[in-house]
């Protein structure tokens, strides 16, 4: 039985070896080098081109439509006197990102100054100021 088996896959592995040159010459057939391609290049058509302009950001909501206003003396100078730039920061309270201006609701706390995005955010963290100090991690 074991010399069955032994004979059967023998005969098996001689038939693949058979087999094997086929595919061989069959694949280098395929291989091109440098003197059988052709010299010339080939044309290829251009990528498509993005135009040079593009609408307008639409505004995400219109909370931030509305905050879009024009920037007064009041803000320049208020921007001017902060020690970095640019002049955004993030309200503790909800995490949102706030341009600083001249009327946005601040907080000074453990010597720190706190910007809020509206006055209920800043009555919150007066209410509650270690709650959004462990947020912080500060």
């Amino acid at each position: 039985m074991q010399r069955l088996v032994f004979l059967g896959a023998g005969l098996i592995v001689v038939a693949a070896c058979h087999q094997a040159p086929a595919r061989r010459q069959a694949a280098v057939a395929e291989v091109q080098t440098i003197e059988s391609t052709d010299p010339r290049p080939v044309v290829i058509d251009p990528p498509p081109v993005l135009s040079d302009e593009a609408p307008a950001p639409k505004p995400k909501n219109q909370a931030e439509a509305a905050k879009a206003t024009p920037m007064t003396e009041k803000d320049e100078a208020i921007r001017a006197s902060l020690p970095f730039a640019p002049a955004i920061a993030m309200d503790p309270v909800d995490g949102s990102k706030i341009s600083i201006r001249a009327n946005t609701p601040t907080l000074e706390y453990k010597g720190w100054i706190f910007y809020f995005d509206s006055v209920e955010n800043r009555t919150k963290f007066q209410n509650n100021p270690e709650l959004y100090m462990k947020a912080m991690r500060l």
